[in-house]
Formats: structure tokens, sequence, C-alpha cells
């Protein structure tokens, strides 16, 4: 499914072996895992489980990546807003560049769709 922003975001649970990687927060080491709950060419929002400590403005560098489709992306993005829930702390990310979705998210929203 996709929700009209500013630019396209792509909702679906086509992408459950997606997963987003930090490996730094604030230019320093840290690993944390998060899935995630939707994705744009600007950011993703995902979730942590609870006890993870990360706040608004922080800046999280790591991986987006599937082992099933062996598709890896690097981004770099400052946190724009959290929320915790009983699952844990949902958060945005907004990337500090713009790129395009590589085609297996497209397409597999698409077919999800």
């Amino acid at each position: 499914m996709l929700e009209s922003r500013a630019k396209q975001r792509i909702f679906s649970n086509a992408w459950d072996d997606f997963v987003l990687k930090v490996y730094s927060k604030n230019e320093t080491p840290e690993y944390l895992l998060a899935s995630i709950r939707d994705i744009s060419e600007i950011g993703v929002s995902g979730l942590v489980e609870m006890g993870s400590e990360i706040k608004e403005k922080d800046i999280l560098t790591g991986l987006i990546e599937s082992e099933l489709t062996r598709s890896k992306i690097k981004y770099s993005g400052k946190i724009v807003w959290i929320r915790e829930t009983s699952e844990g702390t949902e958060f945005g990310l907004k990337f500090s560049e713009e790129f395009l979705l590589p085609d297996v998210l497209i397409a597999r929203s698409m077919a999800a769709a």
C-alpha cells in the first residue's frame, strides 16, 4: 500500500526479512537491530526493543539489509520522532541523502498491494 506525503511511503509486510541495522549512534559505535515499519526515498520508520536508548536528533548510520534477497543499503540519518509503545520504541529516521529505493523493495510492495 502506498501513502502520499512529500514522497511515497511504502507500507507492507512484504519485507519482514528486511532489517535496519545500526552500527553507530552520534559517531560512537552502537549496535541496534530494528524492524522496518515503512520506508521511502527520504526516510524510514522502525521499531526497536524496549530499553534501546535512542532519542530525537540522534544521528544513526548502518545498513538496511535482507539476507533473503542479499540486498544492502547503506544509510545515515537523524531521528526526527520517537514514540514508546507496548512493543518497543518506534522512531522516524530522515536520511541524510535521498536515494532511490532498490527495485526489490518496490516490486515486493506492489506484489503485496
